[in-house]
């Protein structure tokens, strides 16, 4: 953790950190997985599988990393990104249990 020194108050600032590691780990990480596992020709069912199973580590990293970055700021006390990063924690999980349950839903209309 830094503190502002430009303001002289010596207010800590873990915005920065934290947004790279979510941006990273909720964005860039499961967008990767899906482009990496993705099917470019016509797929059969093995390539369903990888893609639904690329699609569930993609979200479960995503939940990881926003509880990593909530339980970092409860033990680091930073009470202004506490309360911030669980609201964000809370939305990326209630997207992240959707999206889990359309993989599944797909992947067994595709294979079935």
């Amino acid at each position: 953790m830094q503190a502002d020194s430009g303001h002289g108050l010596g207010v800590v600032t873990p915005w920065r950190h934290y947004t790279w590691i979510a941006v990273g780990g909720v964005i860039v990480v499961p967008v990767l997985l899906a482009f990496a596992f993705n099917s470019y020709t016509a797929p059969d069912d093995a390539a369903f599988i990888r893609m639904a199973f690329a699609q569930v580590a993609g979200n479960t990293i995503a939940i990881a990393t926003m509880l990593t970055l909530v339980i970092l700021s409860v033990a680091s006390r930073t009470k202004a990104a506490t309360s911030t990063l669980v609201l964000s924690a809370a939305i990326v999980i209630l997207v992240s249990a959707g999206s889990l349950s359309n993989a599944a839903d797909t992947l067994l209309q595709r294979i079935g």
